[in-house]
């Protein structure tokens, strides 16, 4: 059934989720259409929905966070302040996570914090050097610090987690410029 609902049923489920007097029915409905867009293969609806979910009616399963922050991930540079957003979001709520499938998501998420920061500072660094001034300074500055800082809580918890540092290691030192503060932790 799922990726099978019409035109018409679709309309009728966000006419019932508009009126929907309780968050906990608004939220099945939310699901049921991010579902059945998904199952369609519609990403830029899945998005759309999930969004709306995320903003509107609910952000603490971290494991929606957590792909929405990778779908955003692969969209570029513009969408670097979402994957930190959400990453974060997904963070705040992982206890729900256990063993294996904590592990490997919070490493994801750190390493997906990291990742946004950086082309973050990649995009302010080729903006400073198209136009120097003293805000296109600051913005390279304030990125390359938020890199240092999420690659930094990257490689503590790759330590932690028994996970491979080499990457998060390597920017740490890149946005930090000293090996000290990236290991005298």
């Amino acid at each position: 059934m799922m990726g099978k609902l019409s035109k018409g049923e679709i309309a009728c489920l966000e006419g019932s989720m508009a009126t929907a007097a309780k968050q906990t029915e608004k939220e099945k409905i939310s699901l049921l259409l991010m579902s059945n867009a998904y199952s369609k293969g519609d990403k830029r609806q899945w998005e759309k929905l999930v969004k709306r979910h995320l903003d509107e009616i609910d952000q603490s399963n971290p494991d929606l966070c957590y792909k929405y922050a990778l779908h955003l991930s692969k969209k570029g540079s513009s969408r670097a302040y979402g994957v930190i957003r959400w990453a974060d979001v997904a963070l705040e709520n992982r206890t729900i996570w256990t063993g294996d499938t904590y592990t490997s998501r919070v490493f994801s998420l750190y390493k997906l914090r990291a990742a946004a920061s950086q082309a973050l500072w990649k995009k302010a660094e080729e903006e400073h050097a198209a136009s120097p001034g003293e805000e296109s300074k600051s913005k390279v500055t304030e990125s390359r610090n938020m890199t240092k800082v999420y690659a930094r809580e990257w490689l503590e918890y790759a330590k932690v987690a028994g996970k491979d540092t080499t990457q998060a290691l390597q920017l740490c030192m890149s946005s930090a410029g000293t090996k000290e503060y990236c290991e005298d932790r």
